[in-house]
């Protein structure tokens, strides 16, 4: 389901590609950003629970899925800007592959 939603959101990062890597550069770089960013991902993840949990899906399994997810679209995201000879549908493919084998 979560991968679902992220393949199908990806066209964001895609449309914003050269800014992306500065962008990460920067808050990489700046621990006010790094924190800050942190704080988003966690929004992002509580958001993505809330729906889950609105599909009937219980509070625990919900925050833990939605905070696996994020955390899989954001390796994601990092392998597409570090290689971008592979699609980020391609690297979210696999960063979810990832996840589900463990």
């Amino acid at each position: 389901m979560l991968k679902h939603a992220f393949r199908e959101a990806r066209h964001i990062p895609e449309s914003t590609r050269p800014f992306a890597e500065p962008r990460l550069q920067i808050i990489a770089a700046t621990p006010a950003l790094r924190e800050r960013d942190l704080a988003k991902g966690a929004s992002m993840a509580e958001a993505m629970a809330e729906a889950l949990r609105k599909r009937g899906v219980p509070e625990r399994p919900a925050i833990l899925a939605a905070r696996a997810g994020w955390a899989a679209f954001h390796e994601a995201l990092q392998a597409w800007i570090d290689d971008p000879s592979q699609s980020l549908d391609a690297h979210l493919v696999q960063s979810f592959d990832d996840l589900r084998a463990l």
